[in-house]
């Protein structure tokens, strides 16, 4: 048959010039004639070759054609010896890196090749490894061989999609999850957990089960009750049950804790925590029932906040001021200690926060490291000399973990009147002050300076938190949405969702005033999900009714950190039954900085899912040509800003040619936003041929009924026109 392999494992190219070792068996090609010699190297290489188990060929370093081939090669190519022998170097395996390779070869660059790569062959593409190899000093042939890791790649891609699945389960409720195994080790937690448990980052990339563990029975009110309980659960394997547990940061979880099965049996543990309404007046007595920390004596959050709300009181009264300190020693430094060298240092730590704190202030517990100090009377200049004396705490020689473990002293304050006029508001501007002390990166303290302006977005801030807490699907968020149309034909080409937030006190706010309070509070993913599966669920709708156009949701950089990501928008469209081709999202450069590599990650994901990708506020940073050469993006949308000036403003006229021009050579549509009159209009569309604009002119951002009017207004032109029904 032509093209068959004989039964023996070898196939040789020779000639009549020298007939090697005269073998005409099975195995090998009989001499023809007419073919090249045969170097002296390749004579006897059918021995070893015949003898190598995965696909390997010889290429003669002469004239860079393949003289020796072995069975296995044939079967994994599916060719031919005739297919084979004789052929080009790079013939077998035409990937660029091969070309290159033996071009290099061929112009006098001697080299080995060792690397993975994706092969062609008549059951699909295969993940192999490739080795070229030279034989002989100076190289007269080259071994190549394959190792086809085709099911370990599948194998490795299943694993990676379960993981990814259990990851994205875990991380898509808003509940905290920890899983244990049968023996109490820890197989996975979810970044809520960490959250409600306040883990140090270092917990979240190499969690050590017993560090985990300990610190947790540290963060609660009663760690001796909170351990016999965790003892009873662990005793008994299929215990199911809920109980309250409370934290020495003031949370009041509620825990829920049943076995984990597979195939029939239990296979470990998995705790579900949810944070209970924070509400003092209606706090259990379970939860604290002294009030104080059973550890140091000293009140507890809720103890010492009433403390606060006490000393508050009184200096209304007597108009003396008052200072809230709130003292964080380096979790991270505390968490990298062994446990018994974590106790010993806690213990030290206390003794020495003891001794710099001299009554009649009192000291309370806030957390595992985490404590907080009032002051009465006192103003901005006796809360600044303690937080000095706090920080020196930790260039003392004393506690050993200080000096071991480097471990920062980091302070906030806040003094009434100036930044609040309850306890609970001067607490949390203190711990606000404490972020910013601990992201210098070095011990240091940060007195909180308070403003009208800052007090207004405390309270906003609270509201909001409140608000996403409270649920999504209340009447708090909405969405709006923006007409574009193409330049070409003046028709809606897609609808952009914007984000609103309709707050009690101050009515509907744009997202410039709320998102950033947002970000500082984490709450940037929720968010985005909202958004993502209403406008889908919208455009849905309006696809029903038979109105047609792409939809544009913009995406944080949060979201875009999140390894789900992808994922999540994956699952959104399929449920909602949207085609990813008709879904943009809007990245801005900020968003990609926050986490290039997962931003990188998710973006090529959803790019091969189809996803069209629009890189935001174009032409507003220096850099963004990087990102246009790394991200698959498919256009770029001009910012609003470049373009108030134009076209009457020459210089900004030609900055923003330039930027279409250069958007253009990489082969990307440009967009234009913020397009508020007619000669905008022209600029955009006539003179940089813009695929399409949006602004005011067009149309303003509405609700979705405003916007069906819009649609059916247009629909009705495009009949009339047509003469169809519209739709």
């Amino acid at each position: 048959m032509p093209g068959a392999a004989p039964a023996g494992g070898l196939f040789l190219r020779c000639g009549t010039g020298d007939r090697g070792s005269g073998r005409t068996g099975p195995g090998v090609i009989p001499h023809e004639a007419g073919l090249l010699a045969v170097p002296a190297l390749l004579l006897g290489a059918d021995q070893w070759l015949e003898g190598l188990e995965g696909p390997a060929w010889l290429v003669d370093a002469g004239d860079w054609t393949v003289r020796l081939v072995n069975r296995p090669a044939l079967a994994w190519l599916g060719l031919g010896p005739e297919r084979c022998l004789g052929q080009p170097a790079e013939a077998l395996l035409p990937g660029l890196e091969d070309q290159v390779f033996w071009a290099e070869l061929r112009a006098g660059q001697p080299g080995q090749l060792a690397s993975d790569t994706e092969v062609s062959r008549p059951q699909g593409l295969a993940q192999v490894h490739r080795r070229i190899v030279p034989l002989g000093e100076p190289a007269r042939a080259y071994l190549v061989t394959l190792q086809d890791r085709s099911h370990e790649a599948r194998a490795a891609s299943e694993r990676e999609t379960l993981l990814a699945e259990l990851r994205a389960t875990l991380e898509s409720t808003a509940d905290g999850i920890l899983v244990l195994d049968t023996a109490g080790r820890i197989r996975a937690f979810n970044r809520r957990f960490a959250q409600l448990w306040d883990l140090p980052e270092a917990a979240l990339a190499e969690p050590a089960d017993a560090t985990v563990l300990d610190w947790m029975r540290r963060s609660v009110l009663q760690p001796d009750a909170y351990q016999q309980r965790v003892d009873e659960i662990n005793a008994q394997l299929l215990v199911s049950g809920t109980d309250t547990v409370a934290l020495l940061n003031g949370r009041l979880l509620e825990r829920y804790t049943q076995p984990q099965w597979s195939q029939g049996r239990p296979i470990g543990r998995v705790y579900s925590f949810r944070e209970l309404a924070r509400s003092r007046a209606t706090a259990p007595a379970s939860a604290g029932a002294s009030g104080l920390d059973g550890s140091t004596g000293w009140p507890n959050r809720h103890r010492f906040l009433e403390a606060l709300d006490e000393a508050v009181l009184q200096a209304r009264d007597d108009g003396q001021p008052l200072a809230v300190l709130v003292v964080e020693f380096d979790r991270h430094a505390l968490f990298a200690a062994e446990g018994s060298a974590r106790a010993r240092g806690m213990d030290e730590l206390v003794e020495a926060l003891r001794a710099t704190v001299r009554e009649p202030a009192q000291i309370g517990r806030l957390g595992a490291s985490r404590f907080a100090v009032l002051l009465r009377p006192a103003g901005e200049s006796a809360a600044e000399a303690l937080a000095r004396r706090l920080v020196q705490l930790a260039t003392r020689p004393g506690p050993a973990l200080l000096a071991t473990a480097g471990l920062k002293v980091h302070v906030g304050g806040a003094v009434y009147p100036q930044a609040g006029w309850c306890g609970e508001e001067l607490l949390q501007h203190a711990e606000k002050a404490l972020q910013r002390a601990r992201g210098a990166g070095v011990a240091g303290w940060e007195l909180h300076r308070g403003s009208t302006e800052q007090v207004h977005e405390g309270r906003r801030q609270q509201r909001l938190e409140q608000a996403v807490r409270e649920g999504l699907s209340s009447a708090a968020f909405r969405l709006q949405f923006q007409a574009r149309f193409a330049s070409a034909t003046g028709e809606i080409q897609a609808m952009e969702a914007l984000l609103r937030w309709q707050d009690p006190q101050e009515g509907l706010m744009l997202p410039p005033r709320f998102m950033p309070l947002a970000e500082r509070a984490g709450l940037m993913r929720a968010l985005d999900d909202w958004a993502l599966e209403q406008a889908v669920q919208q455009a849905v709708a309006w696809e029903r009714k038979g109105w047609h156009q792409a939809l544009t949701v913009n995406v944080s950089g949060e979201t875009l950190a999140e390894p789900a990501c992808a994922r999540r928008v994956a699952a959104v469209l399929a449920h909602a039954g949207w085609p990813a081709r008709q879904l943009e999202l809007d990245i801005t450069e900020a968003a990609l900085r926050r986490d290039p590599e997962a931003a990188l990650s998710n973006l090529d994901a959803l790019h091969r899912l189809g996803v069209r990708l629009v890189l935001d506020d174009w032409g507003l940073d220096d850099c963004a040509l990087g990102w246009l050469r790394r991200v698959p993006f498919t256009a770029v949308k001009i910012d609003r800003r470049l373009l108030r000036a134009v076209p009457d403003h020459g210089a900004e006229a030609d900055l923003v040619r330039g930027l279409t021009q250069v958007a253009r050579a990489m082969g990307l549509q440009v967009l234009a936003e913020g397009v508020e009159h007619e000669a905008q209009r022209r600029f955009v569309t006539d003179t940089l041929g813009c695929q399409g604009w949006q602004g005011l002119l067009g149309s303003a951002a509405l609700d979705p009924r405003a916007c069906e009017r819009v649609l059916a207004r247009q629909a009705s032109q495009a009949a009339a026109l047509t003469g169809t029904d519209g739709r």
